[in-house]
């Protein structure tokens, strides 16, 4: 490492999508077209037999990818290229570049650019982060084809071995080529916690953070640079005595490396249970999580089955989904969220693609309004959970009117499956609270469910009118602000008077920082991301519910999440400074 002089350190936040610590020289990947040179069209048949032949190339690429990673040990590349190849072959990508070239008289490179730049816009627009951010596995077929046009398989360089590897967006193929040259960490301007990229990173155990504006115009390629994934932080020529802090942490903090072994309790030093579940979007993801400590799937985010706008699975496929979720889950259960999309997800139309979807129609108003999908998801569901351990989540409830509706909903799909004589089971129907309004009716919401999820990403973000994946109002997005905190001990307490549990999800559920305060407000199941699990479950079990009830009592009263957050710091730093991972409670928290 260079002695860089403490004065040219300079620290960026950014959204931290992949734990572990990263240090090492910084790299740009650049991702531009290649330039094909535009050649005249032959004639269509030829123009055509040529993007033929690149799909077939670029179909054998794929399968040999897929069949590098049977091993199931990363379950999310595998996922992530049957999504590829589908996009390849059961889309309307050939169809479409096939018709450019007999309806304009084009080569197959131009044909292949006009279809690319259609597609790729479309997706983005998408109203839900998680469909959103398919537009790279778009791209990323496109590009497999450009290449395979030209005779190329896509490769890359060894300069990125144990490098930080910087750039505007990374594609999914190319993370997973990344991973074979072994780069320390990854910082991206673009990029989301539920992009490809990102779950790859979580996946392969690559620190990352996204968010990053302007690296290329601002700092040198060479330069020495940290990825602290554990904070959202990328410190650039760092000092050396900030170089000789990180590396005193180890390899790695990431949850799913070694530093955390699986606690055999569930619960706190005082004998409080605690019950650590996971969030997961595919089965293959559950048996990692279960080795770690998880009991049973928390959240089952059910639109991951949606693989592009408008393509709706049927209910015998969402059957056989959720009877593999049920299988893996076993005893310790499943709860599957109902379909969290807005109007254009469902239709495919991106004309119908709402001004402000956020406040507009999605979650479980669409389900309430467009019903056919709704009552197929439901009797999915029924029949899944005959002899099987599931339960309905609704999303985004805002109030006791949408849980009435669809509980009646759910009651008719059960009369039509008597009638037809399709035997079912008798899932718990839940509420998610996520909106100001579900969390001042929670305590009648939770009168007429059978438990509440609270989600406290979207939380925060409705709570404070902040969207967290804006850099532009970062400084804004503040988990502990008193109305959070305040909220969270509303709907705690809303389930204990009705005698109803209360599973808190998302991010502060994952994180070390905000466990304890959780714990002292009275929660008693948390759901998180599968790499989180391991050192939840390592905290929970050097604290005492007493301690973390003292925490929340002094907290009580903070007038700003600043003033919150130097209580908590301090706290911990008297009672439990070794429960957390190094440097953690140095750094500012979002």
């Amino acid at each position: 490492m260079n002695d860089a002089a403490a004065t040219s350190e300079r620290r960026i936040n950014g959204l931290a999508v992949s734990h572990g610590i990263g240090i090492g020289r910084l790299v740009f990947f650049l991702d531009d077209p290649s330039h094909l040179t535009s050649i005249a069209a032959t004639s269509p048949e030829v123009e055509a037999e040529r993007i033929s032949s690149a799909a077939a190339s670029c179909r054998a690429q794929l399968n040999s990818l897929i069949a590098a990673n049977q091993s199931g040990e990363q379950p999310a590349i595998k996922d992530i290229l049957d999504l590829q190849l589908l996009i390849l072959d059961q889309s309307s990508l050939i169809g479409k570049i096939e018709a450019q070239i007999v309806e304009n008289g084009v080569n197959a490179e131009s044909a292949l650019k006009i279809v690319a730049e259609e597609l790729v816009g479309r997706q983005s627009t998408v109203a839900d982060p998680h469909l959103r951010e398919k537009h790279l596995d778009i791209a990323d077929v496109c590009n497999r084809l450009e290449a395979a046009l030209q005779g190329l398989v896509p490769t890359l360089e060894n300069k990125y071995s144990g490098a930080i590897v910087a750039a505007r967006e990374l594609r999914p193929s190319v993370m997973i080529e990344l991973k074979k040259c072994g780069p320390a960490g990854i910082i991206t301007e673009r990029g989301g916690w539920t992009s490809h990229t990102s779950i790859l990173a979580r996946e392969l155990i690559i620190p990352m953070v996204s968010g990053v504006q302007a690296v290329s115009g601002s700092f040198a390629e060479g330069c020495d640079a940290i990825v602290d994934g554990e904070n959202g932080l990328v410190i650039f020529a760092p000092s050396k005595s900030t170089v000789n802090e990180y590396a005193s942490m180890g390899v790695s903090t990431s949850a799913g490396g070694s530093e955390f072994d699986v606690v055999s309790t569930s619960g706190t030093m005082d004998g409080q249970r605690i019950a650590v579940r996971a969030n997961v979007d595919i089965p293959e993801a559950y048996p990692l999580a279960r080795r770690s400590g998880a009991e049973g799937i928390g959240l089952f985010r059910s639109e991951s089955l949606i693989s592009q706008p408008g393509q709706i699975p049927s209910e015998a496929q969402q059957l056989t989904a959720y009877r593999q979720m049920a299988e893996v889950a076993g005893e310790d259960g499943v709860r599957i969220r109902t379909f969290d999309i807005g109007i254009d997800q469902l239709s495919g139309n991106v004309s119908r693609t709402e001004v402000n979807p956020s406040l507009g129609l999605r979650s479980i108003r669409l389900s309430l309004h467009e019903q056919v999908h709704f009552r197929a998801q439901i009797r999915a569901i029924l029949q899944a959970s005959l002899n099987t351990k599931i339960d309905i989540l609704l999303p985004m409830v805002s109030g006791v009117s949408e849980v009435v509706a669809a509980q009646n909903l759910i009651d008719e799909e059960r009369g039509r499956l008597i009638d037809h004589g399709i035997p079912f089971g008798t899932p718990r129907v839940g509420a998610m609270i996520e909106v100001p309004s579900g969390v001042m009716t929670s305590r009648e919401i939770a009168r007429k469910v059978d438990f509440i999820a609270l989600g406290t990403n979207d939380l925060v973000q409705y709570l404070l009118a902040i969207d967290r994946d804006n850099e532009s109002v970062a400084e804004w997005y503040q988990t502990l602000h008193p109305a959070v905190l305040r909220s969270i001990r509303e709907v705690i307490n809303a389930g204990e008077e009705a005698g109803k549990q209360v599973l808190v999800c998302g991010e502060m559920a994952g994180s070390p920082f905000y466990v304890p305060v959780l714990i002292g407000l009275g929660a008693r199941e948390l759901s998180m991301n599968v790499n989180s699990i391991k050192q939840i479950r390592h905290l929970i079990s050097g604290i005492t519910v007493d301690r973390a009830t003292e925490l929340a009592a002094k907290i009580a009263h903070c007038e700003t999440s600043e003033e919150t957050e130097g209580i908590l710091r301090s706290f911990y730093t008297q009672h439990w400074a070794d429960l957390f991972p190094q440097g953690l409670l140095d750094a500012k928290h979002r």
